[in-house]
């Protein structure tokens, strides 16, 4: 039963998390910040900062990958398309993962990781690697088959879901607060 309770959880947790960075993109509000953010990523700026055709497939592709999440959040609590989601998940939560390291490799700290839109300002750090391989292990239990139908364990799996999330905003401010003590303390 708990195996249900804690893939359940993690199923419920997750959507929230790809929900909100799906969300985040597929705003028309947002779409010059991705485009921003994602030839920074790629190392277009260059040819980015001229080319408004370049930038229009760049918001594009944001709103593409915004509606990827957004899929992948609600295939997560179908019980049918959860095991497929969780894979998904998994292949995005590595993808970023990586794609955040190779750019910490490369010297780009102060590149703002995207992962909480425009307003949250949080630096690509080893805290987020670390975070990001915490989620793709909550994705991993998704793997296990979760309860198809309301059970007395829904109840408490919607309360470690609840205190999953506020564990996270929690995370994520203690990393911004970080980051702004230590651009205070220079």
């Amino acid at each position: 039963m708990m195996s249900y309770v804690f893939s359940d959880a993690s199923a419920l947790f997750l959507m929230w998390v790809f929900a909100q960075a799906g969300l985040h993109k597929v705003k028309s509000a947002n779409g010059l910040y991705y485009a921003n953010l994602i030839a920074q990523y790629l190392n277009l700026e260059a040819y980015t900062d001229h080319n408004i055709q370049a930038k229009s497939q760049l918001k594009i592709l944001a709103k593409g990958i915004g509606i990827i999440e957004v899929t992948v959040a609600l295939a997560l609590v179908i019980p049918n398309s959860r095991a497929v989601a969780a894979v998904l998940a998994i292949v995005l939560l590595m993808f970023y993962l990586l794609l955040m390291l190779f750019q910490i490799v490369q010297g780009k700290k102060n590149l703002d990781c995207g992962c909480m839109g425009p307003a949250g300002q949080t630096n690509i750090s080893g805290s987020l690697l670390l975070r990001n391989a915490i989620f793709t292990v909550f994705a991993c239990l998704c793997l296990t088959p979760g309860n198809s139908f309301f059970t007395s364990a829904m109840v408490m799996t919607i309360i470690i879901s609840l205190v999953m999330i506020l564990l996270n905003l929690t995370f994520e401010q203690l990393i911004v607060n970080a980051q702004r003590l230590k651009v205070l303390s220079h």
